[in-house]
């Protein structure tokens, strides 16, 4: 992970395990990093959404903001977000596609954290939450790794369902074309827990002509085994 980046999803993390504000003087002592760089990150990070001025400090933005809230009988997910949100950030400047984190609950696929830029792709979900797990690629991983998948999910049926994702947990990858636009691609892959279950999916969302499929699936691989690595040595 590159120096800036990094120093980037540090100042996102803090502020998005804070319950208030926080100011520059915080920001600089929570992260350790020099009170002039952290002012310089932030005014880039407000400038792009992720990160707004509020009276007493920042606030994560509505380009990091969490995409919903506490969701019932989900999955649990116990890694903090400064385990992942750094990965997700790095993905999102290497790739500047719209990049998610996901769990599964029930037969839908919950959104849980969401970076985008101004020219994210119009996939069809806008900025829903929910979706049925069968229509995204992040609920095709999810699902094709359950200890128990539902046939009626709408992604195929019978046989043709288990084909698709026994095909996924081979690969361990999922692409999907958006089904109201063709030119725009999905790429989904697994995160794993400490015990070795997975537990949500990295999905990036984006055009086909800025970013081949196959580096799309790549740069998804690599922050799906990232985050699974900072999830073995989180204790």
């Amino acid at each position: 992970m590159t120096g800036v980046v990094r120093r980037v999803g540090v100042i996102l993390a803090e502020l998005a395990e804070a319950a208030a504000p926080l100011s520059l003087a915080e920001l600089t002592c929570r992260t350790g990093l020099p009170k002039t760089t952290v002012h310089r990150l932030l005014a880039s990070l407000c400038s792009t959404g992720l990160v707004r001025r509020a009276d007493l400090g920042y606030l994560l933005g509505p380009a990091a903001s969490p995409a919903c809230g506490p969701v019932p009988d989900r999955a649990p997910l116990t890694l903090p977000r400064r385990c992942f949100l750094p990965h997700l950030v790095e993905l999102y400047e290497k790739t500047h596609l719209m990049v998610s984190l996901c769990v599964l609950v029930g037969d839908e696929v919950v959104c849980i954290e969401r970076i985008y830029g101004h020219d994210r792709a119009d996939d069809g979900a806008g900025d829903v939450d929910r979706a049925p797990a069968g229509h995204t690629a992040a609920g095709r991983v999810l699902l094709a790794f359950a200890v128990a998948v539902r046939p009626d999910d709408g992604a195929a049926s019978g046989a043709g369902l288990e084909r698709c994702l026994a095909g996924i947990r081979r690969r361990r990858v999922a692409v999907h074309t958006a089904a109201c636009n063709a030119g725009v691609i999905c790429a989904a892959a697994p995160v794993v827990g400490r015990a070795g279950r997975v537990v949500a999916a990295v999905e990036i969302t984006g055009g086909s002509p800025a970013m081949g499929v196959t580096a799309m699936v790549n740069q998804v691989r690599r922050t799906a085994l990232a985050i699974s690595a900072a999830a073995r040595c989180f204790g």
